[in-house]
């Protein structure tokens, strides 16, 4: 008999329509003081120490996205410069706070920027730490609920992600295309046991048709790791 086979880009098709089928409901109420607030973070720029690029407006929005879909409990950055990818997700976790709350913890390894207080969200920063200090700085039986990588994994954070990312983990990978450093952390992570083909499903950044429907007009190299057993088939 023959099978139907579904590959990253079938199923990357679907993810996106799900997130933003879901955060579309908030983009008429949210989208403009979202965007404001986002933009206003470039002032940060002049407390830099290491001046360098920072996500998209279309990035900002899937992080956002996803952050409302799944509404993690512990969210861990790694590379957070001036606060765009933070606040994206702290954002969101605002509005789910009802439910329950969400902390945020956060690194970069160049700059001391202190984030402004514009989000009821808790974010614990690292400053001029690497990935390596933050991750050994956590409590023992602390547990990742997503995992947002815009920065480059060090040797020594594998063995310590075995202990901190569980099946229910959702990485997100920034600069997934080419040799960039995004394709390079997920090869990372598949050579050293932290996750596998198994355990979680590659989502592919968004298709430039999906952007357009829903009028996200910058570019995003934005992929994601969902865990297979975030997936299922259902009768409607």
């Amino acid at each position: 008999m023959n099978t139907i086979n579904i590959n990253p880009t079938d199923l990357s098709l679907i993810f996106w329509k799900k997130i933003l089928d879901n955060s579309f409901l908030k983009k008429c109420t949210i989208q403009k003081d979202f965007f404001k607030k986002i933009d206003s973070l470039d002032e940060l720029r002049l407390q830099s120490s290491y001046n360098t690029g920072s996500i998209s407006s279309t990035s900002s929005w899937l992080l956002f996205s996803i952050t409302l879909f799944f509404k993690p409990k512990i969210i861990c950055e790694v590379g957070s410069f001036i606060g765009k990818s933070t606040f994206s997700m702290a954002f969101a976790a605002d509005i789910y706070s009802n439910e329950h709350n969400c902390l945020i913890y956060c690194c970069d390894y160049s700059n001391e920027i202190n984030f402004p207080n514009i989000t009821s969200t808790k974010i614990k920063q690292f400053h001029k730490k690497s990935s390596t200090e933050m991750f050994r700085n956590f409590e023992s039986d602390l547990k990742i609920g997503f995992l947002h990588l815009d920065g480059r994994l060090q040797n020594e954070d594998f063995e310590l992600l075995k202990n901190k990312i569980t099946e229910k983990t959702i990485l997100i990978l920034d600069d997934f295309e080419g040799n960039e450093k995004g394709v390079i952390n997920l090869n990372n992570l598949l050579n050293n046991n932290v996750i596998s083909r198994k355990s979680h499903c590659l989502i592919y950044p968004i298709s430039e048709e999906t952007k357009t429907k829903y009028s996200l007009l910058e570019k995003s190299t934005t992929a994601v790791l969902v865990p297979s057993g975030a997936l299922r088939i259902t009768a409607q």
